[in-house]
């Protein structure tokens, strides 16, 4: 499996506004989850139907998670198919539908404003399904459809799953339309856009993107990956399906059961192609998608726990394995291939056209890499405090857990502004105490 020529910098990529505008969303969407985490940690013991918390989390996977995944998928899916993305002004159209909708939604939820909660959800349902109108029209062209393909076209199909519960909920809350059957309905829509599409299209992606960065993509083992998508995605929809229908406990077990049957071969997966690797020494974006396995692997175990020990909805177990698969999974990701996608991407923008005339800074040298890893530090030392306060029922050391990932999320935030400040020409391209004396650039492209 290759990544095709110039990996993401494939010529069928687009134009690098598209995937920029979201990434440029999620990260002040993720500096405005870094300055509320203190508070917001302590609301984890309230239960996710709390209104602030809920607000809380769809600022996570909203604002950070979706506009990531979107801006993120946007570039890297025409290098998997290798075809040129159906259509960028579609693409450029549905962010404005998204960003809208999350100005209205969030407030909307947050003081319970149903005319902004449902103008919200409909503005970013129409962003979203514009985005994946986008990505089906361009998996129609494409030539070949490999496993990476399947995991992000079964991805797809679970975001509009997600989307269309997640509207319904948004629609009727603030009425007794859905009466007791709420709780289910509001689980089955968190299975949908976090198993169904968070974590098959981050695991579709991981199998592309760590094979490119370690240079090992020819040492993946494809039937492996196959199982972990057949359980994966089938474990998601089983499970989803069984909360919608009311289905037994043996049901939401077995979807259970086979969402951890799909985390571990992933897990085995990414191990072996680290473990192989070509391209050798540290790499900061390793130790935060070791996280994001660890606790995948966890939240899939305790959510079989939970079906087999018949926990109430009210437990709050339930939150754990929420908040690991937000947290735990999805943001970890996120900051360790943004490390190695930014870099990328501003690197090929401002440096690529000088190359060869002059030095230019290595990738890992667009960031501080001590920063980086006190920032891994904090950040796991954040999603182990709030896990352990969750169980404890601990308010102090869950706002202890929030001030952790305010520090870990703060030093992340500071790399992507280290990162940015090389996009334009008219700031230094370095400081020689970072790049051991690389030539400053100047306005004119004059080496001084």
């Amino acid at each position: 499996m290759t990544a095709g020529p110039g990996g993401l910098s494939s010529k069928h990529g687009p134009a690098l506004d598209l995937p920029g505008r979201f990434m440029i969303l999620a990260m002040v969407m993720l500096a405005a989850v870094a300055v509320a985490s203190p508070v917001a940690y302590p609301l984890l013991l309230d239960g996710f139907y709390a209104p602030r918390l809920l607000a809380f989390v769809h600022l996570n996977t909203l604002g950070v998670i979706a506009a990531i995944l979107l801006g993120a998928s946007s570039q890297l899916i025409p290098v998997v198919l290798q075809t040129p993305l159906a259509s960028v002004s579609l693409g450029r159209i549905s962010f404005w539908f998204f960003i809208a909708g999350i100005l209205f939604f969030l407030p909307g939820i947050l003081v319970t404003w149903r005319p902004g909660l449902v103008l919200g959800a409909a503005l970013a349902f129409a962003g979203m399904v514009l985005y994946v109108a986008v990505v089906v029209l361009t998996l129609r062209s494409a030539p070949h459809l490999d496993v990476v393909s399947w995991h992000i076209t079964l991805a797809l199909a679970g975001l509009v799953g997600g989307l269309v519960v997640g509207l319904l909920l948004a629609v009727s809350k603030g009425t007794a339309a859905l009466g007791a059957s709420i709780f289910r309905i509001l689980a089955a829509h968190a299975t949908l856009m976090l198993a169904a599409w968070v974590v098959v299209m981050l695991n579709g992606v991981a199998y592309r993107l760590v094979g490119m960065f370690t240079l090992s993509e020819d040492q993946l083992w494809h039937r492996t990956a196959w199982a972990e998508l057949f359980f994966s995605a089938g474990g998601a929809w089983l499970l989803a399906g069984g909360l919608l229908a009311d289905a037994p406990r043996t049901v939401l077990g077995a979807g259970a059961l086979a969402i951890l049957f799909g985390q571990l071969p992933f897990g085995a997966q990414l191990l072996h192609l680290y473990h192989v690797r070509r391209r050798r020494g540290f790499d900061i974006h390793i130790p935060y998608v070791l996280t994001a396995i660890a606790c995948g692997l966890l939240a899939s175990l305790l959510l079989v726990v939970g079906f087999v020990d018949g926990r109430s909805m009210n437990s709050s177990l339930w939150v754990a394995i929420g908040w690991l698969a937000i947290g735990g999974i999805a943001i970890s990701a996120i900051q360790g291939f943004f490390y190695k996608i930014a870099t990328f991407l501003v690197w090929l923008h401002r440096y690529a056209p000088v190359a060869g005339r002059t030095r230019v800074p290595r990738l890992e040298d667009l960031y501080d890499r001590r920063l980086a890893k006190t920032g891994w530090i904090f950040w796991v030392g954040a999603q182990a405090g709030s896990l352990a306060a969750i169980f404890l029922s601990n308010r102090s050391l869950a706002t202890a857990a929030g001030i952790a990932a305010l520090a870990g999320l703060g030093c992340f935030l500071v790399n992507v502004a280290r990162m940015a400040a090389h996009v334009w020409p008219a700031m230094t391209t370095t400081q020689d105490a970072v790049h051991g004396g690389v030539p400053r650039i100047g306005k004119e492209g004059r080496i001084s």
